[in-house]
């Protein structure tokens, strides 16, 4: 089921209506059946893999519960079952790809759900739900089922506890925000696709400037396309009153590439560094780690670690994007970028002082954006090259005599006209805007709220209007696929 079908919203509008109306105090059950009805129609199969692991979590998070709180078991024995359990979750999560029979919607989502509820529980950093059809809902969740966000349980259960009543600002601003969303998919993402697809189609017919739109294209395509989607599904839930974690910050604003990668698809960078980095730099195998290191000074005892942790995140973050050597080049390469960072730390520190650079400075700041963005366009050569002769022929193509020789980008060369052209540019302009007064804290739509009501609806329409006019759409295009789904 697209959620640019008539379906979908016809299901989230009925869904609405009667959350609001009968519902009363089984408004989750609600939500339950939304999301089971959504995951039916889009699976159409049994869904195998998520009987298994909601059944399998379930049942060893209230075992661990009552083995601990009776002291039925001893802690190497929970131990022992926790880790049972999740190597039971990953080998699910490797077997997707393998049987079509297993390949489900959002599985890598719902099962490092099932991973992240399970080690709380066993950490005692959430207490373990009773019932198991709650708990499903957690994992099922139709706003996060896609793409994320990943949610953790102490919070979703928080924010499902009392009882929703409809609140007419708090509903619209749900509204609001799933149009914004659909304006960056609809009029920019698929603009900067098409930009994208032309490029990557043939790099060595293309100039080094034409290679170099489309990696740019393809850069914002990457952005607009997920957050978009953050957008619309965070607007979504808004309409229940159920509040989801933000999984963007303004990325492009950040001045490292570690800062980048803090402020992009933040809920899994969180998973990953609660459940996999810091057990391991706190493991015995991490503490041997500083142990030895730490003879040959105590920054190397403090850095090794970090490095080491750092590595496993980032092989974890490729194999989760795609089973292929290029992810692997790709993923090893920010390792090798934030371990570089890491290591040479203090040196930075040291020259920035020498040089009396400051934090506040303005023209430092601008130059690590520029830093952060080369180092990026880098990495998404890396992704957008075949195998490595293409990547090679970009860089000749970037860097050598043959940057203005070959094809370009044009308006014909696409098949556009000029209106879309200036809508792109326009679209974009306005996404930078609205990103710049997120950078400094003002929240657009709080001051669109405080606008009369004439201007305030102008507003609304003229989005909403754009979307409907400049959008792509239709016949020939999949709007209900997202790039991020794919992962």
């Amino acid at each position: 089921m697209s959620i640019f079908s008539y379906p979908f919203f016809a299901l989230w509008a009925v869904c609405a209506v009667l959350y609001y109306t009968i519902a009363g105090n089984h408004q989750w059950l609600l939500l339950l059946g939304m999301s089971l009805v959504f995951y039916g129609y889009s699976v159409m199969r049994v869904p195998v893999i998520l009987i298994l692991v909601s059944t399998v979590t379930y049942l060893g998070a209230v075992w661990i519960t009552y083995a601990r709180k009776n002291k039925k078991a001893s802690e190497k024995t929970i131990k022992r079952c926790r880790r049972g359990i999740t190597a039971l979750c990953v080998a699910a999560l490797l077997a997707g790809p393998v049987t079509g029979w297993f390949v489900l919607l959002g599985n890598s989502y719902f099962i490092l759900k099932a991973i992240s509820y399970l080690m709380d529980t066993d950490r005692d950093e959430t207490v373990c739900e009773k019932n198991y059809f709650f708990y499903l809902l957690y994992l099922i969740y139709l706003p996060t089922i896609l793409q994320g966000p990943f949610n953790r349980f102490a919070r979703f259960r928080e924010s499902l506890r009392e009882k929703k009543a409809f609140q007419y600002e708090q509903f619209m601003h749900g509204l609001q925000r799933f149009i914004w969303g659909a304006f960056k998919k609809l009029v920019l993402a698929a603009r900067l696709e098409q930009i994208a697809s032309y490029v990557s189609g043939s790099f060595a017919d293309q100039s080094g400037i034409s290679i170099l739109t489309g990696i740019m294209a393809y850069s914002l395509w990457f952005y607009t396309d997920f957050s978009s989607y953050m957008d619309m599904m965070l607007g979504m839930s808004g309409t229940f009153g159920i509040g989801l974690p933000e999984n963007f910050r303004q990325p492009y604003f950040s001045k490292t590439t570690a800062e980048f990668w803090r402020r992009w698809h933040i809920t899994l960078g969180g998973v990953f560094k609660d459940y996999l980095m810091m057990p391991f730099i706190q493991s015995g195998y991490g503490r041997r780690l500083r142990k030895y290191f730490k003879g040959y000074g105590k920054e190397a005892g403090r850095v090794a670690p970090l490095l080491a942790g750092t590595f496993l995140v980032w092989l974890t973050t490729a194999l989760w994007h795609g089973c292929s050597v290029r992810y692997l080049v790709w993923g090893m390469y920010y390792c090798g970028i934030i371990s570089s960072s890491l290591v040479l730390e203090g040196t930075y520190g040291r020259i920035k002082k020498r040089l009396r650079i400051t934090g506040t400075s303005v023209v430092y700041s601008g130059f690590c954006m520029v830093r952060t963005w080369c180092v990026l366009f880098v990495a998404n050569m890396i992704l957008q090259a075949e195998d490595f002769g293409e990547f090679l022929v970009m860089v000749r193509q970037l860097i050598g005599r043959s940057f203005f020789v070959g094809g370009r980008v044009s308006l014909s060369a696409l098949g556009w006209i000029r209106q879309d052209g200036v809508v792109l540019a326009a679209g974009l302009l306005m996404v930078l805007f609205v990103s710049v007064m997120e950078e400094k804290n003002v929240k657009v739509l709080e001051v669109i709220d405080r606008q009369r009501l004439p201007v305030r609806w102008s507003v609304y329409y003229i989005l909403l209007f754009s979307v409907l006019l400049f959008g792509i759409y239709g016949s020939g295009y999949d709007a209900g696929q997202f790039l991020y789904m794919q992962f």
